[in-house]
């Protein structure tokens, strides 16, 4: 039986996927209590939050979050999840111990599942037609500045800091200043333009980088856009623990980490970090079929049903359209 401390997390999440009935909520300080009357019961949290903590305490637990394609917008718009991640060893961002996502990655059979391999191919086509991320409601268009660049382009990736997947992801092994000085460097004969998060430059939140810096050099996209549109224009991309990463290596571009994502260490990436545990060579589409199948579970918020990662980006684009066009 599952259990948690989050009623958020069971009303907006878990109660949607059938794998976690039955379910109740336990108050923190009932908590111990369960494991003496259940020897099966299973904790759930969010994350490295409160309620993840918590969980990580009890004898058995599972770590719930957001999956990779979540929303038509953003949570905090309102709009509703269209996908999890499980994870019973940490959580994907985490590099400084073996999570679920890294065992798969290392263990998993591709060659002899062509099934798995044949829906990531689809789903990934898919992504790239309907240019799908996480979040999907930045405009379908090219900022003239990047779209009117001649010649080399590099781009820069820019988060927020204190973001958990740069804590956990060893991002900040390095200065904000070196990512931006090593583009500078390694690409003389390109123009660099950096995205940064729209909140840093309000200065609601600091930046992953050096935004002076970044300002002075390079070519600073201050434009909400599609990242995947945003990618297309690029020869080369540098990142830390970004998605965006990623999702650069899924379009076939050069992509270089300074911290250790997920989907590094594969030699997918360059990597300025080096993860001794991850020890194969993946391919994007393994890489994908792990974290975007395997690691993830799909419900369908506006036909009320769990689905595959297809309906999911099918969904997701129709209700997008719609937004877009009204």
């Amino acid at each position: 039986m599952y259990y948690s401390t989050s009623i958020r997390l069971i009303i907006r999440r878990a109660r949607h996927y059938q794998k976690y009935h039955p379910l109740l909520y336990i108050p923190p300080f009932a908590k111990n209590i369960i494991p003496k009357l259940d020897k099966d019961a299973i904790f759930l949290g969010w994350g490295y939050k409160k309620s993840g903590l918590e969980a990580m305490k009890m004898p058995k637990w599972l770590l719930l979050e957001d999956g990779f394609i979540r929303s038509v917008g953003l949570g905090v718009d309102g709009y509703p999840a269209f996908s999890i991640v499980e994870d019973d060893k940490g959580m994907h961002y985490d590099a400084s111990k073996e999570t679920r996502i890294e065992r798969l990655l290392n263990t998993y059979d591709f060659k002899n599942d062509q099934k798995l391999l044949n829906k990531a191919k689809e789903a990934i086509e898919l992504i790239k037609k309907y240019k799908i991320s996480k979040y999907n409601l930045s405009p379908l268009t090219i900022p003239e500045e990047v779209k009117n660049q001649k010649g080399k382009k590099v781009l820069i990736i820019a988060q927020t800091a204190g973001d958990n997947s740069l804590k956990y992801g060893r991002a900040y092994e390095f200065e904000p200043k070196d990512i931006i000085l090593t583009a500078l460097e390694e690409n003389p004969n390109s123009q660099i333009f950096v995205k940064i998060h729209p909140d840093a430059l309000t200065g609601k939140r600091k930046s992953s980088i050096d935004v002076e810096l970044a300002k002075k050099y390079c070519k600073v996209i201050t434009k909400n856009t599609n990242p995947i549109m945003l990618l297309e224009e690029f020869d080369k991309v540098y990142t830390q623990t970004s998605q965006m990463g990623f999702e650069a290596a899924l379009l076939g571009k050069e992509v270089i980490t300074f911290g250790m994502p997920f989907y590094a260490g594969w030699g997918v990436t360059k990597d300025k970090l080096q993860n001794k545990r991850r020890k194969r060579k993946l391919t994007p589409l393994e890489i994908f079929a792990a974290a975007y199948i395997l690691y993830s579970s799909y419900y369908n918020p506006y036909k009320k049903r769990e689905c595959d990662i297809i309906e999911a980006i099918e969904e997701i684009k129709y209700q997008r359209d719609k937004v877009l066009n009204a």
